[in-house]
């Protein structure tokens, strides 16, 4: 499960990032997505795949064992007819003379899904008007992405890139927010919170600690209950990480290919991910974009990302400035060794809707 109630978290290579800690993170219910750290620019090992905008998939049809020539499909006059075979005969004991059929036998049909009904059935979690499905949507895509890169495959589709970029532009200023009774028992659940920190600190057991506020299970239900808000902000940060995801394979598969690096300007998705960094009020969702740029970076990158990066270092938020600062300095870190034939090459301008920075 995805588990990103601030941000993915990623794990930065060669960096140490302090783990931002919010005075409250409200866990995600059914929709937490447990997203292992990945290992930033891994070397992909994957079969070709059509670029963004691919030609839609068309399932080959079933093959037909042809019949052997000499043996004819259909009875000739005159020929033989064929035997008929007489019913098994039952003993005393009402059992058949022959083999038994296994009893209680569980047939599952076998799942058949090709990328075809993958893709759209992302697409349509995607368009969902409820925002835990759409959460749902993007962990799974993001889940099969971080385990084996080639199984998003069929997920780099421009309608997917399409939705993922609309869930990062909706408008949450007028959706409601945690009532104001959430946002006390909040405070309350971060004063339990520190109370066990300090007592670890201190070398104490945690499970000893007398907290300073005794709450029900049904007031913790209550504080953990997002609001439409605060879903739609979630599923932002899903929405960068996701995109992230999607952005690597199709870089990667595109390198492979033909020794081509799109700009990183290029990528599906960078506008929106970009914009969020510069213009979002939400430091969390500033950082978790520059997680996601940093989940893609590869040397090709170095100068743009330089410019966004140092823009962002100079952020009147501590914790955007400083994971801005790392961002920076991980950009001179050792990298994959890239092809050296490669070069970079121009999108398709039916590529580039929504998509350049």
């Amino acid at each position: 499960m995805i588990q990103a109630p601030q941000n993915y978290g990623m794990q930065q290579p060669a960096v140490q990032q302090p783990a931002r800690k919010p005075s409250f993170a409200p866990s995600y219910n059914a929709v937490q997505i447990n997203l292992d750290t990945p290992t930033l620019n891994a070397p992909p090992a994957m079969p070709y795949y059509p670029p963004v905008n691919m030609e839609p998939y068309k399932p080959q049809a079933p093959v037909v064992p042809q019949q052997d020539a000499q043996t004819p499909n259909t009875q000739t006059p005159g020929s033989q007819q064929p035997v008929e075979v007489p019913p098994p005969v039952l003993d005393g004991n009402n059992t058949t003379q022959g083999p038994q059929q296994p009893n209680n036998v569980d047939i599952k049909p076998a799942d058949n899904k090709g990328p075809e009904a993958l893709a759209d059935e992302a697409f349509k979690g995607l368009s969902s008007p409820d925002y835990d499905v759409q959460a749902l949507a993007m962990e799974d895509i993001a889940k099969k992405g971080l385990n084996k890169q080639e199984d998003v495959i069929p997920y780099v589709q421009e309608n997917i890139f399409d939705k993922l970029i609309d869930i990062m532009n909706v408008d949450s200023t007028n959706l409601p927010g945690p009532t104001e009774r959430q946002q006390e028992l909040r405070n309350k659940i971060a004063e339990n919170d520190k109370a066990i920190e300090d007592a670890t600190n201190a070398g104490q057991d945690p499970k000893n600690v007398k907290l300073p506020n005794q709450l029900t299970p049904a007031e913790e239900e209550e504080a953990m209950k997002l609001s439409p808000m605060e879903q739609v902000e979630r599923n932002k940060e899903y929405a960068m990480f996701t995109t992230a995801i999607l952005q690597k394979t199709y870089a990667d598969e595109i390198q492979k290919q033909s020794g081509d690096v799109v700009p990183v300007t290029e990528l599906p998705g960078a506008k929106a991910i970009i914009t969020t960094l510069k213009t979002t009020d939400n430091a969390d969702l500033a950082v978790s974009a520059i997680d996601a740029l940093r989940y893609v970076q590869r040397p090709e990158y170095k100068e743009d990302l330089t410019k966004v990066y140092t823009i962002a270092q100079n952020d009147a938020r501590p914790e955007v400035a400083d994971a801005a600062t790392q961002a920076l300095a991980s950009l001179n870190e050792p990298q994959p060794q890239t092809q050296q034939t490669a070069k970079t090459v121009e999108m398709q301008p039916q590529q580039q809707t929504n998509q350049a920075a």
